[in-house]
């Protein structure tokens, strides 16, 4: 995913994302961040591979928090004037069904062009660490996990991109192959330039954002409340608000705090196979208005 940006659904940078899984009339359960069950003694593990000898760097709580040199396979490895700075830990079956992999999400160690930072996958094999490969780009600390039909454990992830007043946003299906080589199908976008906003408050811009992604927990599994397992779904649900208002109305907005009228919120459904998400018949034109707005 790009750029890591404020999610609201209830994360904040180095905070737990949860989402409601419900659609239609299915209950409703918790998933807490896709980083659940994650093992302090194999992230340690993993660390000390990617980080110098004698680089580790610890949180207050003596956990491990990144590298004061940046690691090899990042944009500015080697450099002691950056640091990586650890902020998801994602265990998974994501390579195979039958391997446990883990995925540590970082910054502060890659350009802009390279989305910041990324994610180093390993394997878990026999109570050994062993590093796959870097992932530059792909931010996953705002994440849900869920199982494909094979075996083999995926995420769906919020992130953006913002350069020049403009911020995009994005919702995408992430899946790895055997070499922890990951891949990002897009769901649904949006772009926001009421950053481009100056003095004239008579401009109009779009103001656009992802304001929630929840699963549709399968049957037999809303009660579900083992949030290390990857969920059990049948779909997905988007929540978008996008909508034009002045330059004046985005500084109205801001001292105030409150949505304006102009901006409208929609939800789009998809619905998933065990094998890929695919949108449900009744959200297609929803789907096509949201993207005439993100190219226009």
């Amino acid at each position: 995913m790009r750029r890591r940006i404020g999610c609201c659904v209830g994360a904040v940078l180095l905070g737990a994302l949860c989402a409601c899984v419900s659609w239609g009339q299915s209950p409703q359960i918790r998933l807490n961040t896709a980083g659940a069950g994650a093992r302090a003694a194999d992230v340690e593990a993993a660390a000390r591979l990617i980080c110098p000898a004698g680089k580790l760097t610890r949180a207050k709580d003596g956990s491990v928090s990144g590298c004061s040199v940046c690691p090899a396979g990042t944009d500015f490895r080697g450099d002691a004037g950056s640091s990586w700075d650890l902020f998801a830990k994602t265990p998974g079956h994501f390579a195979a069904a039958n391997e446990e992999n883990l995925v540590l999400s970082g910054s502060g160690c890659d350009s802009h062009a390279s989305n910041f930072g990324g994610s180093f996958v390993f394997a878990l094999e026999a109570g050994k660490v062993r590093l796959m490969r870097y992932d530059k780009g792909l931010i996953t600390d705002q994440c849900l996990k869920f199982a494909f039909a094979d075996g083999r454990d995926g995420l769906v992830c919020r992130g953006g991109w913002t350069g020049q007043g403009y911020n995009d946003e994005s919702v995408a299906v992430v899946s790895f192959d055997a070499t922890g080589k990951e891949t990002e199908k897009v769901l649904t976008r949006t772009s926001d330039s009421t950053g481009t906003c100056g003095d004239d408050g008579s401009v109009t811009v779009q103001e656009a954002a992802i304001k929630d992604f929840q699963f549709t927990a399968a049957v037999g599994a809303e009660g579900n409340n083992d949030t290390s397992a990857p969920a059990k779904i049948t779909g997905l649900t988007i929540t978008v608000t996008v909508g034009n208002v002045s330059c004046a109305q985005v500084a109205a907005e801001e001292k105030t705090k409150t949505a304006l009228n102009a901006v409208k919120s929609y939800t789009v459904q998809f619905g998933f196979d065990g094998k890929q998400f695919k949108v449900a018949p009744e959200s297609r034109a929803v789907l096509a208005k949201l993207e005439a707005n993100w190219a226009g």
